[in-house]
């Protein structure tokens, strides 16, 4: 039986803590977005159907949003009501998936009453973490999936039903996530609890049975929301950028707190909020404006860096260099696709091209579907490839920019599919763009219409034997069994026999392979011979032929009976985790190469030659016994004995062999080649060799453009200003996810890590005193963060700042005469950190963030001071809460705020202090007459009460005595 539904939800309301009670009870106050939620709420009416027993379908507006949706989710799992019949029970639809459900009945009368269930939703298939925007440039980031586990979720339900109507009256669901390290007998620490009640309170007499649904379908379980902030204001993050940017000197433990704090408000703000600020945020700090978009991760942060972009010169080398990367390492979106596309038009190069086809292959395999922006990009390279007769180094390059995006845009536009096969077969384009144009089919199925154009290249033994080998290979992804059958009957009258050999060696290896997944392939292959012999493998030294080792695929495909590949490519697929991981593509196709090889591997090539050379040089220097074996197993150390009286040059012929190597290349004709690079399924590009000495060219300006980027006079100030301060800023740990939860609002978990060295000072040389200041400090904070919360409506949830910082200095004054040397170090005016830890507990309730008080007292307050030296102490204070006692608290450190520090404090008794050596030559004895070396050290504190000590080294050179005073 089909039943359908429409819920509407009416009269919502959303409140939030705003503060605790003396009995330490959370108090609720409407939020400021609660009218705003609730005409969200009552906006739409959700269609629902269930089919059969428990699938469920929804079927949402065009508008509904995903956070509002997945509320409305949770309300239908806490109406699936259980059937009790025990095998209906195994796996139950809810917002997690499908869940194992445990039941128990309470109270019975004619019908079951009273029944619980009780869920552990580790075992729901749906009840996995969904990752959220973090840096791309973290080192420790994606530990989604094991941090997951470290929260246990359980899930408890009740429903009664009326004994004569047999229908529900009343359902409650109880949801507890606990995280659980520093969790006391796993029950009591940072708990998440969700609530549901619901209570039938009238059935409408009336049913109008029109039930008009959208073409959207959904699932019951939880979707990723878009996390981005209730309030978009470009002016508190403006603020903060300020405030970072101007930090005092006493305040370097607030800096990675500072800006982790910034770049987490930049990830909530929305494209119109975030692009307007750019402008503002350059002329406040052009560096800390580049650290937070690149480390930022959202698709409004790359889409402003690319709005950067677009102000450079469109000739400069960064653009390129840094469009690239971002195609590499940003998380694609259609924002990002958007961006990609508007730079392409405005600098089509190759690495801005490839940049865009790489976010659009990568968020077309994230998403799986076609979007208006894929679309977009599918028209522009329509566009660009015209009738394939234009200039050919940029025909080329397009298909090969729409080859490997093609799984996305070959479906989306039939002109660009129309446009590839007109230039397969376009006589007014080169071998090498017919070539391309095959090969756009390397990673996508060749569409129906098309196959006969392919099958024809195939069988044309007119055609070029690279182009007919690339057609082959893209039917066989896929073959239909008519074009087998015809491949099978013209293979025995193929003429070309390198063609032939690479039918041959591909076939003979698709039928020899024992994986489960060729075996409907090899079953269509053996019903096409019909029992027939494919035809022996020929020499593999001198005929094309596809070679299947393990994980290893490679073409090597030779021309003419030329003992040189004409292409050769390798493939490298990791089966690991039950996915395909496409590791590593190389390939090099290309003419001209005998003159380089033969200088490299003819008879008196490099290679050959110095190897006998330096076998001349082993065995010479090698007992008899063993030149003996040598000579047996090479034959050409005995024949070219003469040679032998070389070996004594052995170092100066291998240069000798070097330079004739790099002479006979300059002489040789230059060979035509093309290399190409895919990594991890990202294609990186491909290298002629006429692109070489631009790359020479090019990478010279690229050093001198990176040079540019950096503040020209910051070496200057170093070695001239000892006031200088430079910091960097770098998020080196990110993970952040969501976890459904039967209320449909999403639980956030994240863990960061902030990294903040710092350096002031600098070095500042006069003629009579120079001055060297230098002072590192360098934060580290860790951010741990829990909570229930609904994006663009509430923030809310737990969170755990653990800051490490450390400082230490040393500002002197050297000041040197003919005959001594002066060190002056102004004593500390202030305590100096060598290392501070501070651990801080707040709950996030809308833009505050509030200390949670103790659940005990019962507070460690530790702190003493040490004398070190003249005018220092050395102090540390330790300040805990101890919760040993206490049965319902959890372990440190969610026990309470904490702090551990050491530091240096000046007492104020010096004021400096000083070192100095100073040498004199002293006359002695009789007259004078014997000399007397003399070093004095002396080190003072100078202040109220001044301190020295000194000593005296003298030497007598007449004696040869050393003495020494120490004070």
């Amino acid at each position: 039986q089909t039943c359908s539904f429409i819920i509407r939800t009416t009269g919502c309301s959303l409140s939030e803590v705003v503060d605790m009670d003396a009995e330490g009870n959370p108090v609720f106050s409407p939020a400021p977005s609660s009218d705003a939620f609730s005409a969200e709420m009552e906006r739409y009416p959700l269609k629902v159907v269930v089919e059969g027993v428990y699938d469920v379908k929804l079927y949402p507006e065009d508008r509904e949003t995903t956070t509002i949706l997945n509320i409305k989710r949770g309300i239908i799992s806490a109406l699936a009501v259980p059937l009790l019949e025990e095998d209906k029970n195994k796996n139950m639809p809810t917002i997690h998936g499908k869940c194992k459900t445990y039941y128990t009945v309470n109270a019975r009368e004619d019908i079951a009453t009273d029944i619980s269930l009780e869920r552990d939703l580790s075992r729901c298939d749906k009840f996995v973490p969904m990752r959220d925007h973090t840096s791309p440039l973290a080192l420790i980031s994606g530990m989604h999936y094991p941090l997951a586990q470290l929260v246990r979720s359980s899930q408890t339900c009740n429903y009664k039903f009326d004994n004569e109507k047999k229908h529900m009256t009343s359902g409650s669901c109880s949801e507890n996530h606990i995280l659980i390290p520093f969790s006391h007998k796993g029950e009591y620490g940072v708990t998440n609890v969700g609530k549901q009640v619901l209570t039938l309170v009238e059935v409408a007499p009336h049913n109008d049975r029109v039930f008009d649904r959208s073409d959207i379908v959904k699932g019951l379980h939880m979707e990723v929301v878009e996390d981005k902030s209730v309030v978009q204001d470009k002016d508190a993050a403006l603020n903060l950028l300020r405030e970072l940017s101007t930090l005092a000197e006493t305040e370097g433990e607030r800096r990675a707190h500072l800006f982790h704090k910034l770049v987490t408000m930049v990830r909530g703000l929305k494209t119109e909020t975030l692009n307007p600020a750019i402008t503002e945020a350059l002329s406040v700090s052009r560096v800390l404006t580049y650290q937070v978009l690149a480390q930022c991760g959202t698709p409004e942060c790359s889409s402003a860096i690319m709005q950067i972009l677009r102000t450079f010169d469109a000739a400069s080398l960064e653009v390129d260099a840094s469009v690239f990367a971002m195609g590499l390492i940003s998380n694609p979106s259609a924002l990002l696709i958007n961006d990609m596309l508007e730079m392409a038009k405005y600098k089509p190069s190759k690495p801005i091209m490839y940049a865009l086809s790489n976010v659009v292959k990568r968020f077309y395999k994230a998403e799986g579907k076609l979007t208006p922006e894929i679309y977009s990009v599918a028209e522009f390279m329509a566009a660009q490839l015209g009738d394939c007769s234009g200039d050919k180094d940029n025909t080329f390059m397009t298909l090969r920019v729409i080859g490997n995006m093609a799984p996305a845009v070959v479906p989306a536009s039939p002109a660009l599919r129309a446009a590839v096969i007109h230039c397969v077969s376009q006589p007014a384009a080169s071998l090498a763009v017919q070539q391309a144009a095959v090969q756009v089919y390397r990673l996508t199925p060749v569409p129906e219409e098309d196959r006969e154009v392919f099958m024809q290249v195939v069988l044309d033994s007119a055609s070029p034997m690279q182009k007919r080998i690339a057609a082959y290979l893209a039917l066989m992804k896929d073959p239909q069994p008519s074009e087998l059958t015809q491949l099978a009957n013209a293979l025995p009258n193929e003429q070309d026999r390198q063609v032939k050999s690479f039918f041959i060696s591909h076939i003979t290896n698709i039928l020899s392979s024992t994986m489960p997944e060729t075996e409907e392939l090899r079953q269509k292959i053996r019903d096409a011979l019909q029992g027939n012999e494919i035809g022996p493998i020929m020499d593999p030294t001198k005929f094309s032929r596809n070679y299947k080792i393990g994980s290893l695929e490679g073409n090597m495909i030779f021309e003419g009976t030329s003992y040189l590949p004409k292409e050769v490519m390798l493939e490298m697929t990791l089966k690991a985790f039950g996915y395909d991981i496409d590791m590593m593509e190389i390939g090099m196709e290309g003419k001209g190469f005998e003159p380089t090889v033969d200088a490299l591997f003819g008879e008196n090539g490099f290679f050959p030659d110095t190897a006998l050379k330096t076998m001349y040089f082993v065995s010479d220097i090698m007992p008899n016994r063993f030149s003996e074996i040598l000579q047996n197993m090479m034959p050409a150390l005995k024949r070219n004995r003469m040679k032998r009286q070389a070996s004594q040059n052995f170092m100066r012929d291998i240069g000798r062999n070097l330079n004739k190597l790099v002479r006979e290349l300059k002489t040789a004709e230059s060979p035509e080649a093309t290399v190409y690079l895919r990594l991890l399924g990202n294609e990186l590009g491909y290298l002629r060799t006429n692109e070489m000495e631009e790359m020479g060219y090019s990478a010279a300006m690229m050093i001198d453009s990176m040079l540019k980027m950096f503040p020209t006079d910051l070496m200057k100030a170093l070695m001239t200003k000892a006031d200088n301060t430079i910091f960097a800023h770098y998020i080196f740990m990110d993970n952040e996810f969501f976890l459904p939860t039967v209320t449909g609002v999403p639980l956030r978990i994240a863990l960061s890590g902030t990294f903040t060295p710092g350096v002031k000072g600098g070095l500042q040389i006069a003629r009579d005193m120079s001055k060297v200041t230098f002072m590192p400090s360098a934060g580290i904070e860790f951010v741990t963060q829990v909570g229930s919360h609904i994006p663009e409506y509430v923030n809310s949830g737990l969170e755990m700042h653990t800051n490490l910082f450390h400082e230490s200095g040393l500002s002197a004054k050297i000041s040197m005469a003919r005959d001594n040397v002066k060190l002056t170090i102004p004593a500390p005016t202030s305590p100096t950190k060598l290392i501070k830890i501070t651990n801080n507990i707040v709950a996030v309730t809308g833009a505050e963030k509030k200390t949670i008080p103790p659940m005990v007292m019962d507070k460690v307050d530790v702190s003493e001071c040490t004398p070190v030296f003249a005018g220092m102490k050395y102090c540390t204070v330790l300040q805990y809460t101890d919760a040993f006692s206490q049965e319902t608290s959890p372990y440190f450190p969610f026990t309470g705020d904490s702090t551990f520090f050491m530091e240096l404090h000046p007492t104020g008794e010096v004021t400096e202090y000083t070192a100095t050596v100073a040498y004199e030559l002293l006359k002695e004895g009789e007259g004078g007459r014997q000399k007397v070396d003399s070093v004095k050290f002396v080190l003072k504190a100078e202040g109220a009460e001044p301190t020295e000590a000194r000593a005296v080294m003298k030497y007598n050179r007449r004696k040869n005595v050393i003495t020494a005073d120490i004070q």
